[in-house]
Parts: structure tokens; C-alpha cells; sequence
């Protein structure tokens, strides 16, 4: 703002005044004195020439891209089979005639009953299917969660050869991000072929990654097909006794295969993303491995669920079958697997079950023999409900009836004191 000494002389001359002289121009302020540490500070600043050698050394020190997989070579036991979408990375290895998983033959899934596997997946498109052209399923992704980001970079299938005799593994390396059409395309090729889809949890999780792949590549979704998720069926048979129901649990504790050194899902990513990094293909053996050994363990369980009466399930294991057909509405045949279950050891679940399904049946004498049996077995009042019921309603021992649901039967309170009351009226009336 200009000084007050500067704006009085700009004002014109009084009359008959002289003019006020000039002032003199003010000198100008001389430079603050620079500290010595600011001083040393510009002194040490970098100049543009500094920079662009720190620059250059960074980017010589920077470390080499991965190479590019030689198209040519690999290390795992996969070949080029070049397709009009581009070079396609597959294995096709057949399994002998007598291959097992465990205990369990893969060949027993050829001969698998349909209408049996479509009652125990609880799914009636599956009873007309062919079991010899069952296309099973198994990716291996980028990622567990799913969502567009996530590719399935190996693909395994399986399916058998009528000429061969034999079923055949079949999986496809994706060696590039962005090479996906042709393993989609060897997909679609295989679902034409197909009668029905055979994956463990791929309803929730392998299917839709594979449609979303298609959409993402600008191709056809894959062929809707009746579509046998075995996790399902797996937790309504074994799920009484498995505490883990991954596939490797099922494997070791059924097919009765112990995996060493199998590599984890976690894992699976790490090694693919190492694999990107460094074109070391050794990296992703064990995913291979891993991804055969799920191929062929839902190979030899199929084979398993379409003859359970034969197939050497435990007991407990065939109550679950049992429990399944009841669920299914197949009280004859239920009832014949839960007779098989308490034959063959299956305890207290297969009684409970076999008890229950007589029930259904309207078999009251075969449900009373087992729920009375389960009453000196086990303490549970839901079996003391079922068996205080029976008395009431079919053996009319009320008196048996009123001591069952005085020792508890599981009920609420107020409909456990309208039972109590009912039997001591109906003891009252008896002469």
C-alpha cells in the first residue's frame, strides 16, 4: 500500500502554493541474509543432469521382464496343438483299464446307475443321463473368489473312450494371460460331446467362471448340461463323520488315497504367478499333479455313489444314502439301504435312520423295535419323543408313554405339559 508521505504529494497545488518537491525514490530493501543451512541446502539440490543420471541407473538396475514360454518346448508333460484360436497347450493321458483312486476303481463309473445318482444329487434331470459321456470338470484359477479379474489358467476333464476302453484325463495350460479362447474352445468341443457335467462345487464356483470367461472372450457360454455337483451329495452321505469336505478330505477318508505334498489352493495361485514371472515351468508340476488327482478322485466317487450297496461304504455312510432316497421320496429303496446300514455295522445312525424310515413307511413295528434299541443305546430325547409317540398312538401303553416324557423328550415346555396331560387323562379313563 503506498505510504501516506506519497499520496499527499500527488495532490495538486494549493493556490497560489508552490509546489511540493519530489520526493526521492526509496531505495530498495536490501536481500535478507541467507541462513547457512538453507545455503548448504540449494548448494546440495540436484540439478536436471543429476537427475536424469539417477534415472538411467535406476532403469539399468531394473530386472529383466520374464521371458516368453517357448512355444516350441516345455518341461511338463503337455504338447502344442495349434487351433484356428491360437496355440493350445494339452495333456491327454488315458488310465489303464484297472486304475484306482484307493479303493475305488475308476472303470465302476462307466456302469454307474443314473436314476441312482440323480436321487442321491436330489436333481430328476439327471436319470436319463448317460453315464459313459459324463464330462467331470476342474479348474484351477487365479483366484478363490471368483469375479472377473479371475482366470482358470489350467483346465482339467475327463471322460471315457469307448475305443479306448478307458477314461481319459485330458487338462489345458493357459501359458499366457489373454491365450483363454482356445481352452474354451476345447471346452465347448467336449460339452457337445457330453450328457452331463460332473464337478465338486462347481455349481457355485467352475461353471460360472467358465461362462464369465466365454463372455469376457467374446464367445458362446458353454452348453447348459444336467449337472452333477458331488459336494452336495458328499455332505448328505459322509457328512455325519468329516469334519474337512474338500475334495482331498473326501479322497483320503473314502476313497481311502492319502496325497503327499499336495499343493494347496493357496498355493496354487503363488506357483502360477511365479510361473508368469519367470517362465520356470517346474513351478506348476505339483498344480498339475494336484489338478489330476481331483479329476480322477471324482471319477472313482462316482463310481462309488451309483453302487453304494456294493461299492463298500461303511454303515454310517449308507444311512446317509438311505437318508438321501427317503429325502428323494424313495421309501422302498430307502428303506433296503438302511436294513444294509445296520448290517453292516453302521450303529446307532443307521438304526435312528432305519427306524425313521419305517416310520414314513407306516411300519410302526419295525419303528418301534429300533427306537426301543436306541432308547437303552443312547441318551436322546428326540429318539425318547419318537418312541413316547409309538406308546400313545400305536402300543396305547400310556403309562410307558408318561415316564418317556417325564425323563424329557426335547419339546417346548408347553407342548411337552399338553403331552403329560393328554396321557395322564387317558390313564384316568383306562378302568
Amino acid at each position: 500500500m503506498a505510504s501516506f508521505a506519497s499520496k499527499l504529494a500527488r495532490l495538486p497545488p494549493m493556490p497560489g502554493g508552490a509546489p511540493a518537491p519530489a520526493p526521492a525514490p526509496a531505495a530498495a530493501p536490501a536481500p535478507a541474509p541467507v541462513p547457512e543451512n538453507a545455503a548448504a541446502a540449494l548448494a546440495s539440490k540436484p540439478t536436471l543432469d543429476d537427475l536424469r543420471d539417477r534415472i538411467a541407473r535406476i532403469l539399468g538396475k531394473a530386472a529383466p521382464s520374464a521371458p516368453r514360454p517357448d512355444p516350441t518346448r516345455t518341461e511338463l508333460p503337455f504338447f502344442v496343438e495349434h487351433t484356428s484360436r491360437g496355440p493350445l497347450y494339452v495333456r491327454r493321458h488315458r488310465a489303464p483299464p484297472a486304475a484306482r483312486v484307493g479303493r475305488a476303481p475308476l472303470v465302476a463309473a462307466r456302469d454307474a446307475e443314473p436314476a441312482l445318482l440323480s436321487l442321491l444329487a436330489l436333481d430328476p434331470r439327471l436319470a436319463t443321463c448317460d453315464a459313459r459321456r459324463a464330462l467331470f470338470i476342474d479348474t484351477e484359477t487365479t483366484g478363490l473368489q471368483g469375479g472377473t479379474g479371475t482366470v482358470a489358467f489350467l483346465l482339467g476333464m475327463s471322460f471315457y473312450d469307448e475305443a479306448e476302453g478307458a477314461f481319459v484325463l485330458e487338462q489345458a495350460l493357459l501359458r499366457r494371460l489373454g491365450e483363454e479362447a482356445p481352452i474354451l474352445e476345447l471346452l465347448a468341443r467336449r460339452l457337445d460331446e457330453a450328457s452331463m457335467i460332473v464337478t465338486y462345487n462347481g455349481k457355485a464356483f467352475d461353471m460360472p467362471l467358465l461362462r464369465a470367461r466365454c463372455v469376457m472372450n467374446r464367445m458362446p457360454a458353454p452348453r447348459e448340461l444336467p449337472h452333477l455337483d458331488l459336494v452336495h451329495v458328499a455332505r448328505r452321505i459322509h457328512g455325519h463323520r468329516l469334519k474337512s469336505r474338500t475334495l482331498a478330505a473326501i479322497e483320503s477318508e473314502v476313497l481311502g488315497r492319502e496325497r503327499v505334498g499336495d499343493v494347496g489352493g493357496a498355493d496354487v495361485v503363488a506357483c502360477y504367478m511365479h510361473y508368469l514371472r519367470t517362465a520356470d515351468e517346474g513351478a506348476l508340476s505339483g498344480v498339475v499333479t494336484h489338478n489330476e488327482h481331483d479329476v480322477l478322485s471324482m471319477v472313482a466317487l462316482v463310481g462309488l455313489y451309483g453302487e453304494p450297496m456294493h461299492g463298500g461304504l461303511p454303515g454310517a455312510d449308507l444311512a446317509g444314502v438311505a437318508k438321501t432316497l427317503r429325502r428323494a421320496g424313495e421309501l422302498d429303496r430307502a428303506a433296503e439301504t438302511a436294513e444294509a446300514a445296520v448290517v453292516r455295522g453302521g450303529g446307532a445312525l443307521a438304526k435312528r435312520t432305519r427306524g425313521d424310515i419305517a416310520k414314513a413307511r407306516g411300519d410302526k413295528a419295525r419303528a418301534l423295535l429300533d427306537y426301543e434299541a436306541l432308547a437303552e443305546e443312547i441318551d436322546d430325547p428326540s429318539v425318547r419323543l419318537e418312541l413316547a409317540k409309538l406308546y400313545e398312538h400305536h402300543v396305547k401303553s400310556f403309562a410307558a408313554a408318561l415316564a418317556l416324557v417325564e425323563r424329557g423328550t426335547g419339546e417346548a415346555e408347553p407342548a411337552a405339559e399338553k403331552r403329560r396331560a393328554r396321557l395322564r387323562r387317558k390313564l384316568e379313563k383306562r378302568p
